[in-house]
């Protein structure tokens, strides 16, 4: 073991020797009550407790905000067990004899379930850090464990509220702890010292001091827990010291994790900026710091070998007496501080450099400003990249876009050029103008396009364009909507090509178009809605609704939910177009779908099979489910009559259920049992729902009652038990 290794330890160790000590000094001493009444230990209980919830707050909330770091892994964890023991000690404090009634009144068994499952975790969240690897930190693992502690916490709450008679006792007013709890405690002492020991060698091994800090409290904690192996009564000593280890383990808890959590880091920033500095001297750009005077503060290697300068000579100067010869920028002299020498936001501009062999380069140069977390200017960055080989290639491809363009503009196409690194998207006048935007209202990037994409197209776009941008298809093409300026979408047939990618193979330049094709997409819409709904009702038609069957039919073999047919057929409908006219049986159909419409659920099929037939999918839902829905809606029609031109018309509907089967070999299966079920709910005086059952006999019907109007009924009918069936309405 190294010398910084054991400097590291020393402290830690003497804490826990000194506490040791009294320990052992201490528990010589008889259990004397120090508070004649248990009321007057209160504040002090309640002072020793906050300040251990205190501690546990803040190790949480270091964890928390550590938690994208290097170690963020290790410190996620112990947070979120010393969340959860922060919530425990405030219900054990909240639940000690004396307080008022947390939920249930307050008493000693009560805040000693608390206090055992708050050192248990506390001992199993120092564990945890003892072992777990060191890694940088998830912010999802970090919320994850956030929900864990807490509804840990909740949990054992509950259980303690809820069911107290069924939790061991732990305390024997005028005896003292029981056996449970010694025991209890016992073992909460070896889980401590085994944390101490990992801990330790953890510190060891990895010259970690907030390691060593870590064991002293473990120790410390394992002390506290053998005093309260030994009080008789809950203001007596031995409870009182158990306590005040109990924060002096918290308060070296902290200083471990403050060790861990800020020193540390801040030691790692130092190394960073060595970094840094590396990467910014091995940037070939051309990058320059300046304060919020003007005055240069530093330099890269790029920068100092095109202007023929060292960085000690600029550092401290103005650019105008290191530059004495070079005009002034756009911008110099208009932004923030004394004599306007910096920027006060990004500016960007194009400047000629004259180097020392006598050659012209043309820079893009970028100045902004840096600030710092209130948003108050430190200074300034100047970047600039040589693009003058760029430039000129540019010039000449400019050209022959322009002849492109007026080609597409001429067919109806809108182009699209995407630069992938920068983002930066040009749009073409007739691109804007498909979706209703001038050219100079959609800035040049494609966060532009991707904004109006419609959320639901996103998995065909990636399907195609993705594949297209690793090399693996020719082109990319697919048909996707675009939110138009007016708020309506356009579909749009996207397709595109690679012009650029880098040497290894990426994407760098894609250039693409867009059709307007939203009228062949509603003549598509217009034909599919004709095949597969009815005119009348606007419903789907039986072909569709056999489709969406033996889709459901298929995830009922998978075992992944169960579904429902039911059949219905209004009654006497015949006569209705007889006496009142077919404009009137229509109006009956019409009304029928709308009151049955609204009583379903989204996931629910409703369909007109034809006639006076429809038919209803009911998906996740059992036979008792089932039936009463059919009830529900067998209710609802006869309650509501349709307006027609006589005046309001009663009907009525009979109903036909089944569940679909595993067996069911399609469709055609299930509506055989859902018929027979209607058919024989209309044999038995209709306006009535009846439940498809296996026979039990030969000759037997194989339909159960209906549901009738009481839950006994209701649960025959889901069993296939005959039941009373419910008489047909007056308008019969």
């Amino acid at each position: 073991m190294g010398a910084h290794a054991q400097r590291s330890g020393r402290a830690p160790a003497a804490w826990l020797l000194a506490l040791a000590l009294v320990f052992v000094g201490s528990s010589l001493l008889p259990a004397r009550v120090l508070f004649s009444d248990p009321s007057d230990y209160l504040p002090l209980h309640t002072a020793l407790e906050f300040f251990s919830i205190a501690v546990a707050g803040m190790v949480f909330a270091l964890g928390w905000n550590l938690r994208r770091s290097a170690r963020g892994g290790r410190l996620v964890g112990l947070g979120a067990a010393f969340l959860a023991v922060g919530l425990l000690d405030f219900a054990h404090t909240l639940s000690f004899p004396g307080m008022p009634a947390f939920v249930t009144p307050s008493g000693a068994d009560k805040t000693i379930q608390f206090w055992l499952a708050a050192r248990l975790v506390a001992a199993l969240g120092l564990l945890l850090h003892a072992v777990l690897p060191e890694r940088r930190g998830s912010p999802a693992v970090a919320g994850g464990a956030t929900l864990a502690a807490i509804g840990v916490s909740l949990g054992w709450a509950w259980v303690v509220l809820r069911f107290p008679d069924s939790l061991p006792r732990g305390f024997e007013p005028g005896v003292g702890v029981t056996p449970f709890k010694i025991a209890a405690e016992y073992v909460l002492v070896a889980l401590y010292l085994l944390a101490a020991v990992l801990l330790a060698r953890r510190g060891r091994r990895e010259c970690e001091p907030a390691s060593y800090w870590l064991a002293a409290a473990a120790g410390v904690l394992a002390l506290g827990e053998l005093y309260f192996t030994l009080y008789v009564e809950l203001s007596d000593l031995f409870n009182v010291l158990g306590h005040a280890d109990k924060v002096a383990a918290f308060a070296l808890i902290y200083r471990a994790v403050f060790v861990a959590g800020v020193r540390e880091p801040q030691q790692a920033l130092a190394r960073e900026r060595a970094l840094l500095r590396g990467l910014i001297d091995s940037v070939p750009d051309l990058i320059a710091f300046k304060d919020t005077q003007g005055n240069f503060l530093g330099c890269n290697k790029a920068f100092a070998e095109a202007y023929g300068v060292t960085e000690a000579r600029i550092v401290g100067r103005r650019e105008a007496d290191v530059f004495p010869d070079r005009p002034a920028l756009a911008g110099e002299g208009e932004g923030e501080g004394e004599g306007a020498a910096i920027v006060s936001g990004p500016e960007r501009h194009e400047e000629w450099l004259e180097r020392r062999d006598g050659s012209l380069r043309l820079l893009d140069t970028l100045r902004t400003p840096y600030r710092d977390e209130d948003g108050a200017c430190l200074g300034e960055i100047r970047i600039s990249r040589d693009f003058t080989e760029r430039r000129r290639i540019r010039e000449q491809i400019a050209e022959r876009e322009r002849r492109v363009m007026l080609a597409l503009e001429g067919a109806g196409l809108g182009l699209w050029d995407w630069d992938v690194p920068s983002g930066r998207t040009s749009f073409s006048p007739m691109w804007s103008r498909i979706v209703g935007y001038a050219p100079e209202e959609l800035a040049p990037h494609v966060s532009s396009w991707e904004a109006l994409v419609h959320p639901d197209d996103w998995r065909d776009i990636r399907a195609s364009l993705e594949p297209h941008l690793r090399g693996e298809t020719d082109a990319y093409r697919t048909e996707y909507r675009l939110k138009h300026k007016d708020g309506h979408w356009v579909w749009v047939l996207g397709a595109g090509r690679v012009l650029e990618r880098g040497e290894q193979g990426e994407a760098l330049r894609v250039v693409g178009i867009h059709e307007d094709i939203s009228p062949r997409k509603a003549m598509e819409e217009s034909l599919l809605q004709l095949a597969t709904s009815d005119p009348l009702t606007g419903l789907w038609n039986r072909r569709h609704f056999s489709e969406m069957v033996r889709g459901e039919l298929g995830r009922v073999r998978r075992g992944q939910s169960c579904a429902a047919l039911l059949l219905l057929d209004l009654d006497f409908f015949k006569r209705i177009n007889d006496s009142h006219g077919h404009a009137a049986g229509d109006e009956v159909l019409r009304h029928f779908t709308a009151t049955v419409s609204t009583q379903l659920r989204e996931a629910d099929v409703f369909a007109r099979l034809g006639g006076e037939e429809f038919a209803i999918l009911l998906p996740c839902i059992d036979s008792l489910g089932a039936v009463r829905v059919a009830d529900r809606l067998r209710r609802m029609v006869a309650e509501r009559p349709a307006q027609v031109e006589s005046g309001p018309l009663h009907f009525s509907v009979s109903i036909g259920a089944t569940m679909l089967d595993v067996a069911d070999e399609g469709y055609e299966a299930g509506y055989a049992r859902a018929d027979e079920a209607l058919y024989e709910a209309k044999r038995s005086g209709r306006n009535r729902v009846l439940m498809f059952a296996a026979k039990t006999a030969p000759g037997q019907p194989g339909a159960a009652a209906s549901a009738g109007v009481v839950a006994g009924a209701a649960t025959d009918a889901a069993e296939g038990i005959a039941a009373p069936a419910v008489a047909p309405s007056a308008s019969d």
